[in-house]
């Protein structure tokens, strides 16, 4: 769950990364922060959040068709996790 987080706080700080690298090459770092277009940045983000939930989604691999779920048990002492298992 953290590395799912970990990518959504990425994407959604990559316009802001790409637009400061941009603009500290143009403008070689002076007055960076005068003009800087925060709305625009912060629903570049949200897109790429968005997006990304999206793609998540549709990549991600499911369990095949007729499956079903297992949770994770003891047996013997030892804990056996959970999955999909074909009937």
């Amino acid at each position: 769950m953290a590395r799912i987080a970990l990518y959504e706080i990425l994407a959604f700080l990559l316009p802001f990364a790409l637009y400061f690298v941009w603009r500290l090459l143009v403008t070689r770092g002076r007055h960076l922060l005068e003009d800087t277009p925060w709305f625009v940045l912060t629903v570049a983000g949200l897109v790429m959040v968005c997006a990304s939930f999206v793609l998540f989604v549709l990549l991600e691999p499911g369990a095949p068709p007729g499956a079903v779920y297992v949770p994770p048990h003891l047996e013997g002492g030892r804990l056996v996790p959970g999955g999909f298992r074909s009937p």
